[in-house]
C-alpha cells in the first residue's frame, strides 16, 4: 500500500518532473520531499533481495532517476512531458523498476556514504606509500599542503548542517550513520543535504555526475582534478586529507 498524493502535490510533482534538469535547489528539495513521502509505504520485494538500507536506496533512486543528476543538463528529456508520474502508485512502479535494474546489473555494489568507504585502511591499500600520495597529487599541480589548505576553506564555507554531516560522518564510523548524526543535531532533510554535498554515492567509483555535488565541484573546479576513473588515486588522496581536516574542524 502506497502513501497517496494530494491533488496539489500531484500537480506540483508533474510540473517539477517536466523541468527536472533545470530545477533550482529549492525545487529539488520540494521534489525530493514529495517523492520521498510518496515512497514511505512502498516496499517492493526487491528491497529484501538487495539487502540494502531502504533510505539509501530511495535516496539513490531520487538522485539518479528522479532528479537525473547523472544526465547531461544540455540534453533535453524528450519523454518528460509524456512520462511524468502523478501518483504514489506510479512512483512506486518507477522505484521498483530501478531496484530490478540494480539486481540485474553485474556492477551493482553496496551503496554507502563516501565517508564510510574512504577509510584509512582502504586509502592506504588503494593509494600506497606516502611518496605515491605526493606523486599522484603532483600530477595535477598540487601538494598535500595545498590540498589541506583548500580543504579547510571548503569546510569553513559549508552551511552549518552540511558542515556537521561532513565533520561527523566523513571517514569515520559515526554512531547511527548519517541518520544518527541528523537525529543528534536535528538536521532536517539530511538525505537531501548529504546527497547534494556528495556523501551518498556508489561504492564502485565516481562517475562524471559526481561533479554536480558540492564535493565533486570542489574537487574538479577548485583543485582541478577531473572526476574520471584515471584520477581515482588523486581523488582518494584528497578524500583522505579532507577526512583528516574534517576530524579536527
Amino acid at each position: 500500500m502506497q502513501e497517496t498524493l494530494s491533488s496539489a502535490e500531484s500537480t506540483e510533482l508533474v510540473r517539477l518532473w517536466r523541468r527536472r534538469q533545470t530545477l533550482s535547489s529549492h525545487d529539488m528539495g520540494t521534489m525530493y520531499r514529495i517523492v520521498g513521502d510518496a515512497l514511505v509505504a512502498c516496499n517492493p520485494p526487491e528491497l529484501q533481495v538487495l539487502g540494502e538500507g531502504r533510505q539509501e536506496l530511495v535516496a539513490q533512486f531520487i538522485y539518479v532517476k528522479v532528479l537525473r543528476l547523472d544526465a547531461d543538463p544540455d540534453e533535453a528529456d524528450e519523454r518528460a512531458s509524456h512520462s511524468a508520474p502523478s501518483s504514489a502508485f506510479a512512483l512506486c512502479a518507477y522505484f521498483r523498476r530501478y531496484l530490478i535494474d540494480c539486481t540485474r546489473a553485474s556492477s551493482f555494489r553496496r551503496k554507502l556514504s563516501i565517508g564510510d568507504q574512504v577509510t584509512e585502511a582502504q586509502l592506504e591499500d588503494a593509494i600506497g606509500s606516502s611518496d605515491d600520495h605526493e606523486g599522484c597529487l603532483a600530477e595535477h599541480g598540487l601538494s598535500p599542503g595545498a590540498v589541506q589548505q583548500a580543504a579547510r576553506a571548503f569546510i569553513a564555507g559549508l552551511p552549518e548542517p552540511e558542515r556537521i554531516l561532513l565533520c561527523e560522518g566523513f571517514g569515520k564510523e559515526a554512531e547511527g550513520g548519517l541518520s544518527g548524526i541528523a537525529s543528534r543535531h536535528a538536521i532536517a532533510s539530511y538525505h537531501y543535504r548529504a546527497g547534494r554535498l556528495g556523501l551518498v554515492h556508489k561504492r564502485e567509483g565516481l562517475t562524471a555526475d559526481y561533479a554536480k555535488t558540492r564535493l565533486g565541484g570542489w574537487i574538479q573546479q577548485t583543485l582541478g582534478i577531473a572526476i574520471e576513473p584515471d584520477n581515482m588515486a588523486a581523488i582518494l588522496q584528497v578524500f583522505k586529507i579532507l577526512g583528516a581536516e574534517a576530524s579536527y574542524a
